[in-house]
């Protein structure tokens, strides 16, 4: 029998210091981005009732759910994502707004998923959540902030798809199909099957303008102009609204200057019954699965007691991290600033005080009294510079970054009103730390 102990669940990793490093500041500069367009923080608890996912808007597949039972015998979940959770949040606690309301949240969701790219199963997620508006710019502000917050992780090269799933709704009311044959055509358009597509339509009666455009949906995705392809004057207006929609948006990111960014695909058919307008997905070369997605939900609050219209969108940050670490794109966890190794504790605090006063991260060398295994762990650790404190006072300061050596002593580091010289410590002198 294997020794469970030692092993992190299924799907489950341990996160070593320098991946903690690296996914920390790419979440940091994600979070930067989401305030900088006023978007607040919010937490939701990771353990939800089981009901908040089980209503038509929120509905999520039972085997894909993380269950369990409280001591009252309700059934619990581990939240499979965040946006409900905030919908129930917003529903119950801040039903008056004041609106739009601006939330952004970062955390770890939880999912019964096997697919060809991996078996993961705990997933981190930052994302926002942009309720009580309903207008093109709304739309455009979520994928702006989406394409910002890759951008500013380092990501150089994506693709933000963005679909209408209210244009396939109006096809599906004028169709008149039946809930199974709308979900069957659903499922073959989303895997972009034509060929099934093709025969599965045929079976069925349906006017020839709308099997028309039923069948090219899978191939209607590239620049705005593939919606030249459509004959509108045999739209509803429901869909009509959907494709004016995609060509506001399109015009306005365009205009913005994010036109490279961006790509039309009235094939994403997915989560036709959480979203309700929008929806959009972004990949970048070299994976399969997306980046980040999101898009517009109006009927979710409703399900928690009140209807507030809202869009919104989250980053998988894990893999992301992934993707930039495959690109070469990360930059290397540097470790501490100094290291501070000598025999006197007083002074060795008092130099660490300084220079942690100062914004830098140092710390005490305390595994034996041997320079040469200090020296050792710095390298291994990637720590800047080595304060070194003899017995007489004196300091010698060596740059790890440049191999060199400078000396000074201990009452004129101290006395510095400012640690701003060059004092060839190998630290970044700027106020703070580097990271």
């Amino acid at each position: 029998m294997s020794n469970w102990r030692l092993y992190t669940p299924e799907g489950t990793t341990d996160l070593l210091p320098k991946q903690c490093a690296e996914k920390t500041s790419i979440e940091n500069a994600i979070s930067d981005v989401f305030s900088s367009y006023g978007y607040q923080v919010v937490e939701t608890p990771v353990m939800q009732f089981y009901d908040a996912y089980d209503t038509p808007s929120s509905k999520m597949e039972q085997e894909i759910l993380y269950k369990f039972f409280d001591k009252e015998g309700r059934i619990m979940v581990l939240r499979p994502d965040v946006t409900t959770s905030l919908a129930r949040m917003v529903a119950t606690k801040l039903p008056n707004g004041p609106f739009p309301l601006r939330m952004q949240y970062s955390g770890k969701v939880f999912r019964y998923v096997d697919s060809y790219s991996s078996v993961q199963r705990e997933f981190c997620q930052s994302g926002i959540e942009l309720i009580g508006a309903k207008n093109d710019m709304a739309d455009c502000e979520v994928i702006l902030c989406a394409m910002e917050a890759l951008l500013a992780s380092g990501l150089e090269t994506f693709q933000i798809e963005i679909g209408q799933v209210e244009f396939f709704k109006g096809l599906l009311e004028q169709a008149q199909l039946s809930d199974d044959d709308a979900e069957h055509v659903r499922r073959l358009i989303d895997k972009k099957d034509t060929l099934a597509l093709e025969d599965y339509l045929k079976t069925l009666n349906l006017s020839e303008p709308i099997f028309d455009i039923l069948i090219k949906l899978p191939t209607l995705f590239g620049e705005i102009d593939i919606l030249d392809k459509i004959d509108e004057s045999v739209l509803s207006e429901k869909s009509k609204n959907a494709l004016l929609n995609l060509k506001n948006i399109y015009k306005i990111l365009s205009e913005c200057g994010y036109e490279k960014y961006i790509s039309i695909d009235l094939s994403l058919v997915k989560g036709i019954n959480c979203y309700t307008g929008m929806i959009f997905k972004g990949f970048t070369h070299g994976v399969g699965f997306p980046i980040c997605s999101g898009g517009r939900y109006d009927d979710l609050t409703a399900e928690f007691g009140t209807k507030i219209p809202a869009v919104g969108m989250a980053i998988g940050t894990d893999r992301l991290v992934s993707v930039l670490t495959r690109q070469n794109l990360l930059d290397s966890a540097l470790g501490s600033d100094a290291l501070i190794f000598g025999s006197n504790p007083v002074w060795c605090f008092a130099l660490l005080t300084a220079l942690r006063n100062e914004g830098y991260v140092a710390e005490q060398y305390l595994s034996d009294d041997s320079y040469e295994n200090a020296v050792a762990y710095a390298k291994a650790t990637n720590v800047q510079g080595i304060f070194k404190i003899e017995d007489d006072g004196k300091v010698c300061v060596y740059n790890l970054i440049e191999d060199t050596n400078d000396y000074t002593t201990l009452d004129e580091l101290l006395t510095e009103d400012e640690h701003d010289h060059d004092c060839d410590c190998g630290c970044h002198h700027e106020h703070g730390h580097h990271h």
